[in-house]
Formats: C-alpha cells, sequence, structure tokens
C-alpha cells in the first residue's frame, strides 16, 4: 500500500479508537435501562456507515441505525433522542474545529484554496472537474427523489436536535462532546499518518486542514461517500508533489480506513444477522 506496516497498523488503531468511542458515545445518550452492549453499538453504528456508504446524501445512515437500535431493543423515543443530539453535538463540534483551523490555519487554507482553483481551471483538470459537477448533479437529483420517496424517514433537524439537547444532563452532554472529539481528531489523523512515508517533510498543518476538507466535505456533497469530489481533491492536492501511482495507492488506503472498514463490517454484522435469523427459524419451519 506504500507504506510501511508499522503505519497501516496505526491507521487499524485509529479506526478501531473511532469505533469504539462512538460505540461508548451513543450508549451514553441512551437511557440507562435501554442501553445495548459495546458490541451491539458497535454493530448498529456499522449499519449505519454501510449505508451512508451507498446512499445519496449519506441519507440511509440514520434511519439504519434507527432500525438497528429498535431490533435491539430501544423504544422509538429513546433512538430519537439519542441521535438527534448525536447529530447536533457532531455539528457544533465541527464548527468549533473549523473555527479553531481558520484561526490558527487560515492563511495556509487561504493559499491552498487559490491553487486548488487554478489547478482546477487548467486545461488539464477542467474535464474531470466538469464530470464531477454533473456527477453531484446527479447525486443530488437522486437524493431529492429519495426524499420525496421515503418522506416519513427519520431526520431530525437541529432545533427538534436542541429541544432534545435540553433534556439532557450537562454531565452527558460534556462526556458526549469529548468523546466526539477524540472521533474526529482519530478520523482527521489518518490521512497525516498515511502521508509520512510518502512525503517526509510534509507540512503537517497543511496535512491535517486537507484531511478535515476532505473527511466533512463529504457532508456538502450529495454522492455517497464524497465520490468524485474526494478523488479530484487529492489530485488537486497532491498531485504537484507525489506520482500519479503514488496518489492512486494513497487514496485507495485513505478510503480504505476511513469508509470502506466501517461499511464492511455493517455488511459482514447484517448478513450474519440476517442468516441467524433464518437459521432460528428453520426447526420452527420443519416442524410443521
Amino acid at each position: 500500500m506504500g507504506a510501511p506496516w508499522v503505519i497501516h497498523a496505526a491507521a487499524v488503531g485509529l479506526v478501531v479508537l473511532d469505533t469504539a468511542v462512538r460505540a461508548w458515545r451513543i450508549r451514553l445518550l441512551l437511557p440507562r435501562s435501554q442501553r445495548p452492549s459495546v458490541w451491539r453499538a458497535v454493530a448498529v453504528n456499522a449499519y449505519g456507515d454501510a449505508a451512508s456508504a451507498i446512499t445519496p446524501a449519506r441519507f440511509g445512515g440514520d434511519p439504519a441505525r434507527f432500525l438497528g437500535f429498535r431490533r435491539s431493543g430501544v423504544d422509538s423515543a429513546a433512538a430519537v433522542v439519542a441521535l438527534g443530539v448525536e447529530l447536533l453535538i457532531d455539528w457544533v463540534l465541527l464548527i468549533v474545529a473549523s473555527a479553531v483551523l481558520a484561526v490558527t490555519l487560515g492563511g495556509l487554507a487561504v493559499r491552498g484554496a487559490r491553487e486548488a482553483l487554478r489547478s482546477l481551471t487548467s486545461e488539464a483538470l477542467l474535464p474531470w472537474l466538469l464530470l464531477v459537477l454533473i456527477l453531484v448533479a446527479l447525486s443530488g437529483l437522486a437524493a431529492h427523489w429519495y426524499r420525496k420517496r421515503h418522506p416519513g424517514q427519520l431526520g431530525t433537524s437541529l432545533k427538534e436536535a436542541w429541544g432534545h439537547v435540553r433534556t439532557m444532563r450537562r454531565g452527558t452532554l460534556a462526556a458526549a462532546g469529548v468523546l466526539t472529539a477524540i472521533s474526529m481528531t482519530a478520523q482527521v489523523a489518518i490521512l497525516p499518518l498515511l502521508l509520512v512515508p510518502v512525503m517526509p517533510a510534509v507540512n503537517m498543518g497543511g496535512a491535517v486542514l486537507g484531511s478535515f476538507t476532505l473527511l466533512y466535505g463529504q457532508l456538502f456533497l450529495p454522492t455517497p461517500a464524497g465520490v468524485g469530489g474526494v478523488e479530484l481533491g487529492f489530485v488537486v492536492g497532491l498531485g504537484p508533489a507525489l506520482a500519479p501511482i503514488e496518489i492512486a495507492r494513497l487514496l485507495l488506503a485513505w478510503r480504505i480506513y476511513t469508509i470502506v472498514l466501517g461499511a464492511l463490517l455493517g455488511a459482514l454484522l447484517f448478513l450474519r444477522q440476517t442468516l441467524s435469523k433464518r437459521t432460528a427459524a428453520l426447526p420452527a419451519t420443519s416442524e410443521r
């Protein structure tokens, strides 16, 4: 994959940390009497990761987690409140992190934006930019269709989420906020870590800024998993410093650690649960 095994072991460690922290956070936001086991919380989050990765604008994520919690014995109201509060905490931390990066790395961000715009409008990348814009437009239409076809799907606005937050204890919210910060840090750290072997003199500030932008910029792209925009971002950001094959390897590794592993875990756990239910139903069928 283009990096020593130690780097990949550390990246896997960051993925495991993020997975465990998110499981503890959602358990913390559920009523004590309805909290699933840590492993079950991991599984439910993984269902959401898998659904988010393949649906436009990540629309499938929270509905998949909601159904997972319902099947785990969590009542509808408690699941909606937990997911809504988690949503608001995510956005608050995202805004805070953006502000911190703007203050500390604002000059670097402006220079990077100028260079990116210059690259995107170049003769070499302009066709790829147009292709990505077409893909985004089509995904936006698909997301609009999805929303119209499923008007009753789980979806919590930030206003509703704020109403849920007011019912939570401050200690619980503070702990959930700390866990969210740890999760975000672990996710953002993956790309700078992968860059070390291929760019020993990498500017860590720029690497952190680029990682943050690639990760959370996907929230504003309707394409599943930010497909198109993320790939173009890698080419624009790393094209001047790395060869195309190195960029491809880095992109593949980053995609595996930030999306594929979580989605694959969710798909495997869902398949296992489905097969277990069918196996359990076989004796009852044979008795008839």
